[in-house]
């Protein structure tokens, strides 16, 4: 028996003992006690790991449930609304979609630039396979013929998923050619393309226009039902004996017989030829007659004594210009003195096409002083015309070029000695620049002999459809019909 007592802890009821051995004591155990909470919740952390990886293991290596389990699974979570949804027949997908996904439908508006192959290759088709459809679509549809606006639709069969083809394969493609004309393309089973046409029947009816000029041409008669496309035809017609900027006036007239084709509600969906046209004016009537001559059979306009209204030289090389300066004596808006101007100013924004006034030859074009970019064409040994302050050039043209009556040769600019943008336009007889209001221009043809009495018998033909032809109303489809002019 040991000769001293066990010390007793300081919180035992017992008591007693030295105050510092009391606290040495209770300093010991609190750090005999902090090891072991450590390990408690280290534990408890472990435990709550091990569940979840428990589980997640337990769930990859269990059995799956019962076809009757998943059933019952699956209705907890039907809701009554999809359960109506069920009752309704799915249509079964087709084979191919099933192995290589469902077909691609694309609507395509032609845009600026776009040719038939580009637009096919951005569609996804490697370029063999835009070959063969362009290739193929040939023989109905010219690809150069594509407008801006135009629209097609494709459908494209995707790639196999086995790489057997280079991208996608056309199923079909669709393009309204005109109002009333449609290609398609298709594959067959065989898995060739193939070309078809479709063409709605029209009646080609004659319609008579008319109407009184309140401001202008183009707005008037655009008023009275005629398209853009016809207006821009019948102001071509007149424009070798009227200038349209100044000798129209409110008051004058103009009438037109035109073929129009409609549908079978009756619609106009594309206008056909001028038979007839004529504008009265201050100084009287100007009339004009479609014919074809028996020799060339190239349609024209004639007067009623059998001369062509085609003339060597166009009045007004520029549409849609005003006349910003004549000829003759001005005080020079950039010189500021009065100085001789030889020739007309039409003002027009920059980039205005410039016409070839007539057929000619380039004898000019280049850079040229206070004309700025200039061209000059030459007609035949007396008449030349000339063109200043052009932005640029028509592409491809030098001295030496020919160019048609009409042709684009330039654009409407500021170059040279200039205050805006506008078209000189001088024409030069014998080298000399004169009054182009002045000069009278031989008719470009005068029918004689068998060819004036053929001419003269379809002159009254055209007369008695004129007397007959209902008048037209300006129609709401209209617009619609301009396109397939």
């Amino acid at each position: 028996m040991s000769a001293f007592p066990p010390p007793t802890p300081p919180d035992s009821p017992r008591g007693g003992g030295n105050p510092l051995l009391r606290t040495i004591v209770r300093h010991s155990l609190e750090e005999r006690r902090l090891p072991w909470m450590r390990l408690v919740l280290l534990v408890l952390v472990a435990s709550v790991i091990g569940i979840g990886v428990g589980v997640g293991v337990g769930g990859l290596f269990s059995l799956h449930p019962t076809e009757e389990q998943a059933s019952e699974a699956a209705l907890e979570d039907v809701t009554a609304e999809d359960a109506a949804a069920t009752d309704a027949p799915v249509e079964a997908p087709a084979p191919e979609d099933m192995a290589d996904g469902a077909p691609d439908r694309q609507d395509i508006t032609v845009e600026n630039g776009d040719t038939l192959a580009s637009i096919l290759n951005s569609a996804g088709l490697a370029r063999t396979e835009a070959f063969e459809v362009v290739e193929t679509l040939r023989p109905l549809f010219d690809p150069r013929a594509l407008r801006v606006g135009q629209t097609m639709t494709l459908v494209l069969l995707p790639e196999p998923a086995d790489g057997a083809e280079d991208g996608p394969r056309l199923a079909s493609l669709s393009l309204d050619t005109d109002v009333d004309r449609r290609v398609e393309l298709t594959r067959g089973a065989d898995g060739k393309l193939a070309a078809t046409e479709e063409r709605q029947d029209l009646t080609v009816t004659l319609a008579r226009v008319t109407g009184t000029i309140d401001d202008s041409l183009f707005a008037s008669a655009g008023r009275a039902g005629l398209p853009p496309t016809v207006i821009a035809d019948l102001i071509a017609m007149f424009s070798y004996d009227v200038d349209f900027q100044r000798d129209i006036q409110p008051g004058d007239r103009f009438e037109v017989l035109i073929e129009s084709h409609r549908d079978t509600d009756g619609r106009i969906l594309k206008w056909g030829d001028i038979l007839f046209a004529k504008l009265t004016l201050g100084d009287g009537p100007i009339p004009i007659y479609r014919y074809a001559p028996a020799d060339d059979g190239i349609p024209d306009f004639f007067d009623p004594k059998g001369e062509s209204v085609r003339k060597a030289l166009l009045r007004t090389p520029i549409d849609g210009a005003r006349i910003s300066s004549g000829f003759g004596l001005r005080r020079h808006p950039v010189l500021g003195y009065t100085k001789m101007h030889k020739g007309i100013d039409f003002a027009a924004p920059t980039g205005t096409p410039i016409l070839a006034a007539g057929d000619g030859v380039i004898g000019l074009i280049g850079r040229r002083g206070s004309y700025g970019n200039y061209i000059q064409l030459r007609h035949d040994g007396k008449y030349a015309t000339a063109y200043a302050h052009l932005s640029r050039f028509a592409k491809g043209l030098k001295p030496g070029s020919r160019v048609r009556q009409g042709q684009t040769i330039g654009y409407v600019g500021t170059t040279g000695r200039s205050t805006g943008p506008h078209l000189h336009y001088e024409i030069l007889v014998d080298g000399s620049q004169v009054n182009p209001k002045g000069v009278r221009f031989q008719s470009g043809r005068r029918l004689t002999g068998k060819e004036l009495a053929a001419f003269t018998r379809r002159r009254h033909e055209v007369d008695a459809l004129l007397a007959t032809a209902p008048v037209l109303a300006a129609m709401a489809e209209t617009p619609q019909a301009d396109a397939g002019h």
